[in-house]
């Protein structure tokens, strides 16, 4: 019985420090400074070093942010009739089924429709979608 008293007081000595959750805990925290440094040293080149690291490297996300906004936008499509927009798919498409394309316009609006044009334009650059059997292109070659 008084093993497990033992084992009881041992378990409760240990958590004296506490958990530390993973979230809490960051890499290079493994020891205590206090521990590995002297008291009596100042680290205000470290703190000052670390602090114009942080500085530059915030200045560099938030210049990349802009950077990743301009190019989502991208150009939009200047539509200004829909007639038109479809007559010009159907050419850059090489497709005979125009209903189709402004049924598809009508379902899915012109800024998806043209993204779409877009990675079939990316599609037929890079030689095209092949057939199941492997061989031929789906679409002609221009």
């Amino acid at each position: 019985m008084e093993e497990g008293g033992k084992i009881l007081k041992a378990s409760l000595a240990e958590d004296e420090y506490g958990d530390t959750e993973m979230l809490d805990a960051e890499e290079g925290e493994l020891v205590d400074p206090d521990i590995v440094n002297d008291p009596g040293q100042s680290n205000v080149h470290d703190s000052e070093g670390l602090k114009q690291e942080k500085e530059s490297k915030n200045r560099r996300q938030r210049a990349n942010k802009t950077k990743n906004k301009k190019k989502r936008s991208g150009p939009e499509p200047n539509v200004t009739d829909i007639n038109r927009f479809v007559l010009d798919t159907c050419r850059r498409l090489r497709e005979k089924k125009s209903y189709m394309v402004y049924t598809a316009v009508c379902c899915l609006g012109v800024f998806a429709l043209s993204d779409l044009v877009r990675e079939v334009d990316a599609i037929q650059a890079c030689g095209g979608q092949m057939t199941a059997d492997g061989k031929r292109q789906k679409t002609e070659a221009i």
